[in-house]
């Protein structure tokens, strides 16, 4: 492959990654589109004087269910809403097993909080437990139907022996909801729950929803560029993939203070997603909600809240430049009951509250694993973890920055044919860029002429002018899928190696050493010193000063690119380096051995 066929690779890889970034830059300054599934945008743009702190609480408008004639008229989405406080004192019940510890409420007979056992909050050690605070948007509480909602108080009796809360209520128009609640040996709990007409007149239940709770970035974890770390995902039936909103929901706020004609940003926003779904996830970077109906859901509402910077706080009247989403919820929509006298209703959920690791979301089923976003490479990217996790779990010293080294080296010895070939051919093809020259001046007039005569001079001295380039071809989804998995693996999460106290962050050696207040990460700038050095000794068949030039340029932008990634990224991309410096040395030395490569 010529010297300008690597730049041209290595430029696609860099546009591939940096991609999602200039995308929505240009976008935001060159378009304004809404999204697609964008109906119609119900916007608060400033919390009631009286709200409380917590953010306000998903929900659909209270409607009491009514006899079925005359019709009532179906509310086309949920929107948020405050629900009042019961008059009666809240009761609480905990659910626990070896990994979660969930906090259930007599208020709303929803899920108050989470607690990950495993996982603990920072660096430290001795820090505690992930924390999930739903109290601002109860997990799995009614909206829609009066006296089933959030603010309704329910009767609670707790059964300790199978892990489950029974709840119940009945309503002033005769419906009577009773919820159990079970929680398993995991992170999932099963919702049971039945609707009685304990009246012998038919009721209408309109459109109603059930709520996912809010969740927001954690303390001290540094984002992706390009990567949404809050967002909504859905499957939807009929075959469909999973989709990925959180992309898009920094959008809505833009569309939705165009549509209503706001002087500024609004800071909430309902978000409709106006298709049926199996599930919805609702997610941070490594912790995610799924809530799975068994009968699915008519649509979502996605609730966000977006970031207030100092300086809005401080002067309302300042416009900011974009949203950034702060903290995001959903709620199902679900389809109205018509109910006649003495009917009872049965469905069940199943919701899961955890993280989105492999071993754990690949029990669930139905494509939830997906919430973990491998890209198009997703089967690729689902074996090189298992074999990072079989590596870390079964070889001392059981540490992930070894793991990543080994599976590099893995991947290297597997392709090692591959790139033995794709170097060969590349020194053949420099060997005969003298007898191309030749050939290329003789017939500069005669375009045609040139291009038979240089393709008869690769078949006499059988050089395959693609034999440098496809083997690399073959090797970009392993890299990108690898690279995928990388970027977002829970298992990285306080994984130390050697200085690195963090493989899912950048090092963080000094802060504030460096100028614009960086601190200083030497895996980057090791990458690009071995990415310079592997340069050097790749065969070339051109001496262009220009190629030269961009060669030397791509060093220091893979540099700039990877300085704030995570350490793991820079290690396994130096790995690689490393690896493939080491390859070209042995096969030089053995060139040397051997002689010049004889014509065949």
């Amino acid at each position: 492959m010529k010297k300008q066929d690597i730049v041209l690779l290595a430029v696609l890889f860099a546009l591939w990654i940096a991609w999602p970034t200039v995308d929505r830059q240009l976008k935001k300054r060159f378009f304004k589109t809404a999204p697609a599934t964008v109906a119609e945008q119900t916007v608060q743009a400033e919390k009631p004087a009286q709200a409380p702190a917590a953010p306000a609480e998903p929900s659909v408008p209270a409607v009491e269910p009514v006899i079925a004639e005359p019709p009532v008229a179906v509310p086309v989405a949920p929107a948020v809403g405050e629900e009042p406080a019961p008059a009666v004192p809240e009761k609480t019940a905990v659910l626990e097993n070896e990994k979660l510890k969930v906090v259930v409420s007599s208020h709303g007979a929803a899920v108050v909080s989470a607690e990950l056992k495993n996982f603990r909050t920072a660096l430290d050690p001795a820090s505690q437990p992930v924390f999930l605070d739903f109290d601002g948007g109860r997990a799995l509480a009614y909206s829609g139907i009066d006296g089933l909602s959030a603010g309704s108080d329910f009767e609670m009796s707790v059964s300790a022996a199978d892990r489950s809360v029974r709840f119940s209520r009945r309503t002033a128009s005769g419906l009577t909801l009773s919820r159990t609640l079970s929680l398993g040996e995991g992170y999932g709990l099963k919702v049971n729950d039945e609707l009685k007409n304990e009246t012998d007149q038919p009721l209408l239940i309109p459109a109603h929803s059930v709520q996912i709770g809010p969740m927001q970035n954690l303390e001290g974890e540094t984002p992706i560029a390009g990567l949404a770390a809050l967002g909504v995902d859905t499957l939807s039936p009929g075959g469909e993939k999973v989709t990925y909103w959180g992309s898009k929901i920094p959008k809505g706020f833009n569309t939705a203070m165009e549509e209503k004609g706001l002087p500024k940003i609004p800071v909430n926003i309902d978000w409709p997603i106006d298709k049926p779904v199996d599930w919805v996830a609702v997610k941070n970077k490594y912790f995610t909600q799924i809530v799975t109906p068994d009968s699915g859901g008519e649509k979502v509402v996605v609730h966000a809240v977006r970031e207030v910077s100092p300086a809005e706080m401080a002067d309302p009247t300042v416009k900011p430049k974009g949203a950034m989403v702060d903290e995001i919820a959903a709620s199902i929509l679900l389809p109205e009951l018509r109910m006649s006298g003495g009917e009872v209703v049965a469905r069940a959920f199943q919701y899961y509250v955890g993280p989105k690791q492999y071993s754990e979301l690949s029990k669930n089923g139905l494509h939830q694993v997906d919430v973990m976003e491998f890209g198009m490479w997703r089967a690729i990217g689902k074996l090189l973890l298992k074999i990072m996790n079989a590596i870390h779990d079964h070889l001392w010293p059981h540490n992930y920055g070894v793991a990543i080294i080994l599976l590099t080296i893995l991947v290297r010895i597997v392709f090692w044919p591959i790139t033995r070939k794709s170097t060969e051919s590349m020194k053949r093809m420099q060997e005969i860029q003298p007898l191309v020259k030749a050939v290329q001046a003789k017939y500069k007039d005669n375009v045609q002429k040139q291009q038979q005569e240089i393709m008869a001079l690769y078949k006499e001295h059988k050089v395959n002018p693609l034999g440098g380039c496809l083997p690399m071809l073959i090797q970009i989804p392993v890299f990108i899928a690898l690279f995928v998995v990388l970027r977002s693996a829970i298992e990285l999460r306080f994984a130390h190696f050697l200085w690195i106290k963090d493989l899912s962050q950048p090092e963080n050696l000094f802060p504030g050493i460096l100028p614009f207040g960086l601190s200083l990460n030497i895996l980057p700038i090791f990458m690009a010193a071995t990415m310079f050095w592997q340069q050097k000794l790749t065969p070339s068949a051109s001496a262009d000063p220009n190629q030269q030039k961009i060669m030397m340029f791509m060093p220091i932008m893979m540099l700039v690119m990877f300085y704030n990634f995570a350490s793991g990224l820079a290690l396994y991309w130096t790995t690689q380096n490393i690896l493939m410096i080491a390859q070209q040395l042995t096969m030089k030395k053995k060139s040397k051995v051997q002689g010049p490569t004889s014509k065949a």
